[in-house]
């Protein structure tokens, strides 16, 4: 009811008589159910009678809402500023519209065009989608990282063939680069670029325009692994004791990645299904999708057990990892390595070469080739498809690197012929 969340009786009366009435008590119980607190669930409502109200004077049907709709009432938001807030966060308004369809599709009061968990994408972007998981076959979170870059390209330059032209799209890459890395860099070039074959592959673009986006310089293993010492990984652990909720998923999550080496994606993909308590193993499929059973040691099955057995919601979820706010449901690749980031925040670790759950997988391997294992067997371990990946570790002994490197040859006065 929405009356659990609103106390001003005339504010609800004034939801329930408007255009929102015939919705408003079911989507509050909607948001209980999935867990919001108090204050969210009072925004989500509120931002629910704005979009009635547009829709109102759009003179469409709230009841019958598409993902057409939220995204012309998108645009409309960014027309007037409230899209996005300064810090670039999203506004209550565009959450609460994408929360409310997806509460009609629940009910199948509104057909699924496309499963996707922003449930507003434009025409173009769906189907970018279907085209790349048909013809492509990529992983769903290779296509959501495409598709962040692609929605900010047709937000920049439209949906008219008309628009896409070379010097337009070269200027779009360069500023979306400026201010990253390399490998941001490439992410946006690759995006882009499977973007452009898919529109010239649907004949909405010549298939020229592909080569003009920019390639990006890069040497492979160029550089030296960047990992934690084994102090700094005790000190993460340590620090993840009862000052906040998710102790005991942290905990879990940052002895996967440090012990197996284990992918962000990979952690936020584990299942009740994937882990095998009576053999004491764990299924992983990573990149190449090949099935790999890797044993679980003594403290990371621990680890896992106490997380479910005292903190882990109590939801029929199949995934092993959940968040722990609304709506509650599966975590993302993105909250993982954002566990770790506050995990080194908690435990003070100054200087860290990355404040990503990727360092703890450099990590696990600098401690298996410490310990004596052989490239071949961290290979396996990481699950590379080619053991030249695996040996950008071999450079981590610095100080055999350098009795092996050859001395800066002397400049000598050659004497003319």
């Amino acid at each position: 009811m929405v009356s659990d969340f609103l106390d001003a009786p005339r504010v609800v009366e004034r939801l329930r008589c408007g255009p929102a009435g015939a919705y408003v008590d079911d989507f509050a119980a909607w948001l209980a159910a999935a867990g919001y607190k108090r204050t969210a669930a009072r925004g989500l409502i509120r931002g629910l009678e704005r979009l009635a109200h547009w829709l109102s004077r759009k003179g469409l049907d709230l009841g019958k809402l598409e993902s057409d709709a939220i995204v012309r009432y998108h645009k409309y938001l960014a027309s007037i500023g409230r899209r996005k807030h300064r810090c670039g966060k999203q506004t209550e308004d565009v959450t609460s519209s994408r929360r409310f369809l997806r509460f009609l599709r629940e009910r199948k009061e509104t057909p699924v065009c496309q499963e996707h968990s922003d449930g507003a994408e434009s025409s173009w972007v769906v189907e970018f989608r279907e085209w790349m998981l048909r013809h492509r076959g990529v992983r769903p979170s290779t296509l959501a990282a495409y598709t962040r870059v692609v929605e900010d390209l047709i937000d920049t330059l439209g949906e008219t063939s008309e628009a896409y032209r070379a010097a337009d799209i070269r200027a779009f890459v360069l500023k979306q680069m400026r201010g990253h890395g390399i490998s941001k860099a490439q992410q946006v070039v690759t995006s882009t670029r499977m973007f452009l074959r898919f529109l010239a592959a649907t004949k909405k673009v010549a298939e020229s325009l592909v080569s003009s986006v920019p390639k990006i310089a890069g040497w492979k293993l160029s550089s030296v692994p960047r990992f934690l010492p084994a102090a700094d990984i005790d000190q993460m652990l340590a620090a993840c004791d009862d000052r906040t909720d998710t102790a005991l998923r942290d905990r879990a999550i940052i002895l996967l990645a440090s012990r197996l080496g284990l992918r962000a994606g990979d952690i936020a993909a584990l299942t009740f299904g994937d882990v095998d308590w009576q053999e004491g193993c764990m299924r992983v499929s990573g990149k190449s999708r090949r099935e790999v059973w890797l044993p679980i040691p003594q403290d990371v099955g621990e680890a896992i057990l106490a997380y479910l057995e005292h903190e882990r919601p109590r939801i029929p979820e199949e995934y092993l990892f959940l968040k722990a706010v609304a709506p509650q449901g599966a975590i993302a690749s993105y909250l993982v390595s954002s566990v770790v980031r506050r995990a080194m925040d908690r435990a003070g670790i100054e200087n860290a070469p990355s404040h990503g759950a990727h360092v703890l997988r450099h990590s696990a391997a600098t401690a298996m080739l410490r310990e004596g294992a052989t490239l071949h067997q961290i290979g396996s371990v990481l699950r590379h498809q080619s053991i030249e990946t695996t040996y950008h570790y071999a450079k981590v002994d610095l100080d055999l690197l350098r009795m092996v490197v050859s001395p800066w040859p002397q400049l000598t006065e050659v004497t003319p012929c």
